[in-house]
């Protein structure tokens, strides 16, 4: 299959052929005429018996229960779009995959921040390499015997690098233990996370109190956040309650100020401490990321074994023994499910826990975020070698960073093999956002017109928007596109003023995320229209 597939693109990329549709005329950018060139076609017929389950039927299509577009509503539709100017730059790629015609393009070879799109060539590799059948599977293991309900040694929590895993997952494994007739065990409880390279954040370049900014470890415990809430007493100290409630957070309060993050993490073993900034307020709350989730997951565990009977001492991070059996088990859904989830949801940590338990099966060694990133991009890159791959990087498998990099042509071939190479019973598309139905594309493009016809990734950072997917269009044409936009200039001084940290920088690169979107979702509403 996807040497059929390198042929096509072979093809797609390298034969000349018919003119190429004007680019969205709203803004400046957008009638640029560099970054044009010549269009080009391919013949995909034996790919296109891939493509039919994935199309919509037209009974799909809402007809009723959707809103009336009011003429004010209409007026302010076809106003046009403020430009993006100076160093914005807005690029895209629009293809019919039935005919292989090249219908727009703009600044396709040009890099941009591809934002959590990245998810697309991260989740497609891990597909194929694990199988959308896989199942990850978290145990509980011991190399000693059970005497009379004792067990006669160490107990180990072995991660899985289950994303789902959760406290029902947990209350399943120890009520499995229970059903052994195990009440007690003579030596350690370790938790064993060395499934892969346990690290405290998603990305460094992210502020470390952020709940999408998690960090990585075998065992996690979805979604990996607790809830934290204080008091501070007449002496100045601090009380805390987490939910769930299991002694792991250390808060220490620092100097009250109106600017900086309001959390700090500080590191810690046993605990996680952290400072806070409580600006002049006596009491409140706040999500916390979870910078440690192996041993916070294994004192979750510890809580249920002893509502179950069995009581185990403090975890303790260790290594299972290479004799050791399985005395209980939890698998997660198909990875297909997993997959779909993380794409529809724009999960990060989903989506990097995926992405690293693939690189660790292609590679058979442990793996990190960024280690894994280069794995699976490898990867895409040998499914597809006369694809040009310059400039192309993926920071990690999530796409939570500023300098990752893509071409929409790029992202238009990982698109097109995708499209080619279903997993299973199932084509890829069917596990995106759709629009006006589910995941982060529920809310866009939900008109009568639009509706279920957008199947796409979204990825937004600040100063980098994204949409890369698939459209059906009411001439029932099915088109791959991808477009991107970035402003590198605006988000290098953001990142250099520390703006994440400032309430202004925020709200303006927020505005330039509104107008971007703005831009693309004109874009695409416009080729809804036109094929």
């Amino acid at each position: 299959m996807f040497r059929m597939v390198s042929l096509l693109l072979c093809l797609f990329w390298l034969v000349p052929a018919a003119t190429m549709a004007a680019p969205v005329s709203s803004g400046k950018q957008a009638q640029a005429s560099t970054g044009k060139r010549s269009a080009q076609s391919v013949q995909p017929a034996r790919n296109a018996k891939n493509t039919r389950n994935a199309k919509p039927a037209k009974s799909a299509v809402p007809a009723r229960n959707q809103k009336k577009t009011v003429p004010a509503a209409k007026a302010a539709a076809n106003r046009p779009l403020t430009p993006l100017e100076g160093s914005s730059r807005l690029g895209y790629l629009l293809m019919d995959i039935h005919s292989g015609q090249l219908l727009e393009v703009q600044h396709d070879s040009e890099l941009f921040i591809p934002a959590s799109v990245a998810k697309v060539p991260s989740t497609l590799a891990a597909l194929h390499i694990l199988g959308g059948d896989h199942r990850m599977v978290t145990t509980v293991q011991s190399a000693a015997p059970v005497v009379n309900g004792v067990l006669q040694g160490d107990l180990v929590l072995v991660g899985g690098g289950d994303p789902s895993l959760n406290m029902t997952g947990l209350m399943d494994l120890a009520n499995q233990l229970q059903g052994r007739g195990i009440y007690r065990i003579s030596g350690r409880f370790l938790f064993d996370e060395s499934a892969l390279v346990a690290q405290p954040n998603i990305s460094d370049e992210q502020n470390e109190e952020e709940t999408y900014n998690q960090g990585l470890s075998a065992l996690t415990l979805d979604p990996s956040r607790i809830r934290l809430k204080w008091m501070m007493n007449r002496n100045g100290e601090i009380m805390t309650q987490t939910t769930p409630n299991l002694d792991y957070i250390s808060l220490v309060a620092g100097p009250s100020s109106s600017s900086g993050p309001s959390l700090v993490y500080l590191g810690g073993d046993q605990k996680e401490q952290w400072r806070l900034n409580p600006r002049g307020a006596r009491s409140g709350w706040d999500w916390l990321p979870l910078k440690k989730p192996g041993r916070h997951t294994a004192l979750a565990f510890r809580e249920f074994c002893r509502q179950a009977g069995l009581h185990l001492p403090d975890p303790v991070a260790g290594r299972t023994p290479p004799n050791a059996a399985i005395l209980a088990s939890r698998a997660s859904e198909p990875l297909s499910e997993l997959a779909r989830f993380a794409l529809e949801h724009s999960n990060n940590l989903w989506t990097e826990l995926i992405g690293i338990m693939a690189a660790g099966r292609l590679s058979g060694q442990p793996q990190s975020a960024s280690s894994a990133a280069r794995i699976l991009s490898d990867w895409i890159h040998k499914q597809l070698p006369q694809v040009d791959w310059s400039g192309f990087h993926m920071a990690n498998s999530s796409g939570l960073s500023s300098v990752s990099r893509v071409t929409p042509r790029q992202m238009a071939a990982i698109l097109l093999l995708a499209n080619a190479a279903p997993i299973g019973d199932r084509t890829y598309a069917s596990l995106l956002p759709v629009s006006g139905w589910k995941g982060t594309l529920a809310g866009r493009f939900a008109g009568p017109d639009t509706a279920y016809r957008v199947w796409a990734k979204t990825g937004t950072v600040l100063y980098g928007k994204a949409l890369a997917g698939y459209l059906y269009t009411k001439q029932n044409r099915r088109l791959v596109f991808a477009v991107f936009a970035s402003d590198f200039e605006k988000r290098k001084n953001f990142d250099a003023r520390m703006g994440h940290h400032a309430h202004g920088d925020i709200s303006q690169g927020r505005g330039w995320n509104s107008l971007a979107t703005a831009h693309i979702n004109a874009l695409v509403e416009r080729w809804l229209k036109t094929y």
